[in-house]
């Protein structure tokens, strides 16, 4: 019998994203006000809808440990083409969307990527874009699926491209699998009987 973990054809990677998505989303919707809501497997991996009707589409990548995204890494192209796909058809620049990727890698330092996690700027204090950091990186790229999600992008203007990307954050370092479960109860189940609710 071959080896699941060498198995080209193995369901063990996506049945392990299936079971993550729950759970993760679970433990997003303990983060969040009781007001938002959350569906699964519609927009993407996971779309969080708050009361001012604002949508968060969320991605999310259970990586192997160590695993690191860079430039020209797949799980964040594949990303970024879905959610050009729902920003031009909710109204590009007019849409209440946001787009997440949650991933249990790391973002390379030295990665054009690290501009999009929570609280980073470009390194020269903004004169470059991340649609023209973007532009640059697209342009060393050998893979027919990112070439082909490069010419969706050059179908927007340079605003639409500076706003598209300017709705993406990406939370790296993630919580794996097995640690969700021991986060919901040590940080939520354990503070809700602390307050004496049910």
């Amino acid at each position: 019998m071959a080896d699941p973990s060498t198995d080209q054809y193995s369901a063990g990677e996506q049945g392990l994203g299936y079971i993550y998505q729950p759970r993760f989303a679970l433990l997003r919707l303990l983060q969040l006000p009781e007001s938002t809501s959350v569906l699964i497997e519609k927009d993407d991996d996971l779309d969080f809808l708050d009361k001012d009707g604002v949508k968060t589409l969320a991605s999310l990548k259970h990586k192997a440990v160590g695993d690191r995204l860079a430039d020209l890494s797949i799980d964040f192209w594949k990303s970024v083409r879905i959610w050009l796909a729902r920003y031009s058809r909710d109204g590009g620049s007019q849409a209440d969307l946001r787009f997440f990727l949650f991933t249990t890698g790391t973002v390379s330092e030295k990665s054009f990527l690290r501009h999009f996690l929570p609280d980073q700027l470009p390194e020269d204090g903004g004169s470059t874009s991340l649609s023209q950091l973007a532009n640059a990186v697209l342009t060393k790229t050998k893979s027919d699926l990112i070439g082909t999600i490069a010419k969706e992008l050059h179908e927007l203007s340079d605003e639409e491209k500076d706003d598209f990307f300017s709705r993406i954050v990406i939370f790296d370092g993630g919580p794996r699998i097995v640690d969700v479960p021991l986060i919901i109860k040590d940080q939520h189940m354990l503070t809700t009987r602390w307050h004496g609710s049910p």
